[in-house]
């Protein structure tokens, strides 16, 4: 089977759109408007390695605010909290389990924008 990273970041962004209220974006367009939420990154490391491949997968994710304070960011924050145990749909292989594994908030330099990382951990077989 072949790797499912392509298939599991089109189902999470769909899964992600459905729960928040502010565009989910793989690359944030220049004129885009305050808050929304990029996919930054993924790490993944093979965990299983006699039979069919299962995968941990580390899905970064960052929200991004300039309403004043942390509200906003911690509001979608607690949105995106939803994708807790839910199953994706996958157009190849298969998503095991999902959790928000850790959350943070961060002050940008200029003081103005706040930023929300979310990490989510993803289990996948292929």
């Amino acid at each position: 089977m072949s790797d499912p990273s392509l298939a599991l970041q089109v189902a999470l962004i769909e899964a992600l759109e459905s729960v928040v209220s502010v565009p989910v974006w793989d690359a944030v367009p220049q004129d885009s408007d305050y808050p929304y939420i990029v996919m930054d990154s993924t790490n993944v490391t093979n965990t299983d390695y006699l039979s069919a491949r299962q995968d941990l997968r580390f899905v970064y994710v960052s929200v991004w605010s300039r309403k004043y304070g942390q509200a906003e960011v911690l509001e979608i924050m607690g949105q995106i909290d939803q994708l807790n145990n839910i199953q994706l749909p996958l157009t190849t292989g298969e998503m095991s389990s999902l959790r928000v594994e850790r959350k943070r908030t961060v002050r940008e330099p200029d003081n103005l924008t706040f930023m929300g990382q979310v990490t989510l951990r993803i289990f996948t077989l292929h």
